[in-house]
C-alpha cells in the first residue's frame, strides 16, 4: 500500500499553464497552415484566372485576324471599286451587302462607319469600344460554271463536279435559297440573290421579285464564262466585330454575319480597338495608322490605302473578384493602351485612346495586339 501511494505522488498531469502554452502553440500552428491554405487557393484562382483569359483572348483575336486575312477576297478579281464589283441587289449600298467597300470601322468615339457614312450600330454595342466591318466571299462555298451565260441575265449553269478534285458537287448543299451571292472571275464580280436552285440540272436562278433584299435586276454586268477554275459562285457575306455585354454580364466579343442574329464568341473581352495602317507611297507598307474616321481616313479613296490593320483586344478575369474565400483585394488602378499608338508617341489626340478600369473595380486585365497584313486589298 504504502509502494502505491509512494508511486502515486510521482504521477502528475499537465498544469493549467502547460495546457494554455500548448493549446497556444496549436493554435498559432493551426493558423499558419490554414493562411498557407488560403494563400495556395488564392494563387491557385487567380493563376487559373489568368490562364482563362489569356485562352479567350486567344481565341478572339484568332477569330478577328482569320476574317480581316479575308477582307475583300472576291475570288481572284484583283481590283475592287465601281468599275469591277456589281450588284444586282435592291439597295447596293446597304451596310450588309454594300460589296465595293470590303473594309470599314467605327472609331468608338464617333458614333459613325467608316467610309459608308452609315449611322446604324450593332444592338447593345459598348460605348468606347471600335467597331469592324470585314466584307469577303466564302472560299468553302466554291461553284464553278459550267456554260457561258448567253445573255446578261441568264441562269448559271454550274458544274456537277469540282475541276481541282474531281468530287461530286450537289448545290444545295453548299447553297439555299434566298443566300447572297457573288459570281467572280479575274476581271469583275456581280453580288445577287439565289432565287431558286435546281440539282438535277443543276443551276441558278437570279429572278427579281421575291426575297429579302430581293433582286433589283436579273442583268449582270457582263454574260460570265467558264475559265479553268477561275469563274467562282461563293457566298457572300459582310461580318462585324464588336463589344457588348454577355450572356454572363461579362464584356464580350460578338460576331455578325449579314443582318442574321449576333453570335456571341468570347466571354470577357472589355475593349476592342482598331487602328488602320494607310500606304501613302504606293510600296503597299503603312506609313501611318489612323482610326476609322480620323483625318486621312474618311473617304472611300483613303480606305482604299489602307493595307493592314492594328488590332488591339483587352481581355478581363471573369470571376467576381469581391466576392468568395479567395476575393481580391488590389484595385486594378492601372490604364491601358489597348491599341499601342499612344506608347508609340505618333498619334494624334484623337487616335491616342486609353482605357481606364471602373474606381474600385478589382478585375485583372491584359492587353493583347498583333497586326494583319491585308492580303486582297
Amino acid at each position: 500500500m504504502k509502494n502505491l501511494q509512494h508511486v502515486m505522488k510521482h504521477v502528475r498531469g499537465f498544469s493549467l499553464v502547460e495546457l494554455m502554452v500548448a493549446l497556444t502553440i496549436g493554435l498559432i500552428i493551426l493558423s499558419a497552415v490554414s493562411m498557407l491554405f488560403v494563400s495556395s487557393k488564392k494563387t491557385y484562382t487567380t493563376q487559373d484566372s489568368l490562364a482563362r483569359l489569356q485562352e479567350n483572348a486567344r481565341f478572339a483575336m484568332q477569330f478577328i485576324v482569320k476574317d480581316l486575312r479575308l477582307a475583300g477576297y472576291y475570288g481572284c478579281i484583283d481590283e475592287i471599286g465601281e468599275d469591277t464589283v456589281n450588284s444586282t441587289l435592291n439597295d447596293e449600298t446597304d451596310f450588309f451587302y454594300n460589296a465595293q467597300i470590303p473594309l470599314e470601322g467605327v472609331n468608338g468615339a464617333s458614333g459613325q462607319w467608316y467610309p459608308s457614312g452609315e449611322t446604324t450600330l450593332p444592338t447593345g454595342v459598348i460605348s468606347g469600344t471600335d467597331i469592324v466591318a470585314i466584307r469577303k466571299a466564302d472560299s468553302s462555298s466554291n461553284l464553278y460554271l459550267d456554260q457561258e451565260m448567253p445573255n446578261t441575265s441568264a441562269n448559271l449553269k454550274t458544274n456537277g463536279t469540282d475541276p481541282n478534285t474531281g468530287s461530286a458537287i450537289t448545290i444545295s448543299e453548299i447553297l439555299e435559297e434566298g443566300d447572297i451571292v457573288m459570281i467572280s472571275d479575274c476581271a469583275s464580280a456581280d453580288v445577287f440573290q439565289v432565287t431558286q436552285l435546281n440539282d438535277t440540272d443543276p443551276h441558278i436562278v437570279h429572278n427579281t421579285g421575291s426575297g429579302t433584299p430581293g433582286n433589283l435586276t436579273k442583268e449582270f454586268s457582263k454574260p460570265y464564262s467558264p475559265s479553268d477554275d477561275k469563274t467562282r459562285i461563293m457566298k457572300f457575306a459582310t461580318v462585324q466585330y464588336y463589344i457588348a455585354t454577355g450572356a454572363s454580364g461579362n464584356p464580350a466579343l460578338f460576331r455578325q454575319e449579314l443582318d442574321k442574329t449576333p453570335v456571341e464568341l468570347v466571354d470577357g473581352i472589355e475593349n476592342l480597338q482598331i487602328l488602320y495602317g494607310k500606304d501613302t507611297t504606293g510600296d503597299r507598307v503603312p506609313n501611318r495608322y489612323l482610326k476609322a474616321g480620323e483625318s486621312g481616313l474618311q473617304t472611300t479613296t483613303d480606305w482604299n490605302s489602307v493595307v493592314s490593320v492594328r488590332v488591339g483586344i483587352l481581355a478581363r478575369t471573369l470571376d467576381d473578384p469581391t466576392t468568395g474565400t479567395s476575393k481580391e483585394t488590389d484595385v486594378d488602378s492601372g490604364v491601358y493602351d489597348v491599341d499601342g499608338d499612344c506608347a508609340l508617341g505618333t498619334a494624334t489626340s484623337d487616335a491616342c485612346y486609353e482605357f481606364t478600369p471602373p474606381a474600385n473595380d478589382r478585375h485583372k486585365r491584359r492587353v493583347f495586339q498583333t497586326v494583319v497584313h491585308l492580303r486582297n486589298l
